[in-house]
């Protein structure tokens, strides 16, 4: 069931409002100053300079076939609390009736984070991008994207956090947008070393689809 449309614009205008006043605090930057990673290795992922690569299995809750998923993900830290974040998602349904659902998506946004708190590191994310899609009854279709969302980093290792997140996504020209979905979910990151991690999670959104995603990512 889908959630009040206020509280969805308060929920973004407030993430995005704080993204953006994070952002002005990255522009005086000199330019002479290469960008690196902000926290120190083995702290989780908030802050550091790494690609990610995943594959999510779905089951969706409303058809008889399932999807995959394919996601490459860049974060670059910008400043002390603040990292910029771009991505590519590829996602396909399975089979059905001789054809397919083929989705995908490329967005840029910024996260701003805590490090104020020992119980956690608390962030914030505003984005934007563009998606597109075939295989629907007309064929093809595309739409702007844009996206928020609010977690938390518990640190609960040396090498090893976990990160509970909602999210809001919504594409408003896609053909079968319902008005945008929530996801609540949980990823893990654990460093194996100072440049190799291994990634794990799973989320619901409120269309009763479950994701399982696991992946690796590397500092650089």
């Amino acid at each position: 069931m889908k959630q009040n449309t206020t509280l969805k614009y308060l929920f973004l205008s407030a993430a995005a409002a704080l993204a953006l006043a994070m952002s002005a605090r990255a522009g005086g930057l000199p330019e002479a100053i290469p960008l690196e990673s902000t926290t120190p290795v083995h702290q989780g992922l908030l802050g550091q300079q790494y690609a990610n690569l995943t594959y999510g299995y779905i089951n969706l809750g409303n058809s008889p076939v399932n999807a995959d998923n394919f996601e490459f993900a860049v974060n670059q830290p910008l400043n002390t609390g603040l990292d910029a974040v771009f991505a590519y998602d590829w996602t396909q349904n399975g089979l059905f009736a001789g054809s397919r659902l083929n989705t995908q998506g490329v967005t840029a946004g910024l996260r701003a984070f805590s490090n104020a708190y020992t119980w956690g590191k608390p962030y914030v994310e505003a984005g934007a991008g563009f998606a597109w899609q075939r295989g629907t009854p007309a064929g093809r279709d595309n739409s702007v994207l844009w996206q928020a969302t609010v977690g938390a980093e518990f640190q609960l290792a040396p090498a090893f956090t976990v990160t509970p997140y909602v999210q809001y996504t919504d594409t408003p020209t896609l053909a079968g947008n319902n008005g945008g979905t929530w996801k609540y979910g949980a990823k893990a990151n654990y460093w194996i070393d100072s440049q190799w991690a291994v990634t794990a999670g799973v989320a619901r959104d409120d269309n009763q689809n479950n994701t399982f995603t696991v992946g690796t990512n590397f500092r650089f």
